[in-house]
């Protein structure tokens, strides 16, 4: 038996389901697609007063074809450190008719800034901001063999990093966005010394663009370090993308271009290799 939570502005998850007159097993599916908001307390689900009133007033019109919150769905479920949850989100997103790309742009990458903007105004601990990236590191893992279309391949994208860039999902993300663009992927990762990322190229005789991913800031020595050890092993455009990009111009570091979100370095490439 669920106890009765001692704040009388949060009800039980039987509450919540008395109220709206469904099964209990509804009020859960709810929470756990994240189409209404819960916090767990031990081993239950609370949902305060003015959450379920938000709900119920959000259900006066139906949600149309693919059009519902999604990204507010999966931030939920991570925040929450929700797994299975999330997973639950993004599967409801793909049959509602989103596109695994657009997983990504639009529910993966605002999620996951969202968590980091919660963590720089101090809403969320650094334990909960890595619990987040955690369930989306599992989420982008379980869509990867979605990403891709059939179809011949148009070469091949080498994704990789400098040798002081710590973070690897958005490369992975970037990866995905790549390959449902029928692009082969080398994706090498982050902390990558530049002479290890030009070695993967050399070896790679299908190279058709190379990307470096950085999202920490201050970085443009080993960027322009990176850029310059490339050059001498391929003559493909080379771009820097991610957010640790904003600001930096291309030229000074020696690359053909600057995107800072993933689905931005697509288009770059693209347009790169159209001028070819």
């Amino acid at each position: 038996m669920t106890s009765t939570p001692e704040n009388t502005n949060e009800l039980t998850l039987q509450q919540v389901a008395d109220e709206l007159d469904v099964h209990y097993m509804t009020a859960y599916r709810w929470v756990r697609l994240g189409m209404l908001h819960a916090t767990k307390r031990g081993r239950s689900w609370v949902v305060t007063r003015d959450d379920l009133e938000a709900y119920k007033a959000g259900t006066a019109e139906p949600v149309e074809r693919g059009s519902a919150p999604w990204d507010e769905r999966l931030l939920n479920r991570m925040l929450a450190a929700d797994d299975s949850g999330a997973w639950a989100v993004v599967e409801s997103a793909l049959t509602s008719g989103v596109s695994v790309p657009e997983v990504y742009t639009e529910m993966v990458i605002p999620a996951l800034r969202a968590v980091g903007e919660k963590w720089t105004a101090g809403e969320i601990g650094i334990a909960d901001e890595h619990a987040a990236t955690q369930i989306a590191y599992r989420v982008v893992a379980r869509l990867g063999p979605r990403a891709a279309p059939r179809g011949v391949r148009r070469g091949t994208i080498a994704l990789g990093s400098t040798a002081t860039e710590l973070h690897s999902l958005p490369l992975s993300i970037a990866a995905d966005l790549f390959r449902a663009e029928r692009f082969n992927v080398l994706d090498m990762g982050a902390n990558l010394p530049a002479e290890a990322f030009a070695e993967g190229v050399a070896r790679s005789d299908d190279i058709v663009a190379v990307a470096i991913g950085v999202t920490s800031p201050n970085q443009q020595d080993q960027i322009a370090h990176t850029v310059s050890v490339l050059r001498a092993v391929t003559e493909a455009p080379i771009i820097v993308g991610g957010s640790g990009a904003l600001g930096i111009d291309a030229t000074e570091v020696g690359a053909d271009g600057v995107a800072t979100a993933a689905d931005e370095a697509v288009a770059l490439i693209e347009d790169l290799m159209s001028k070819d």
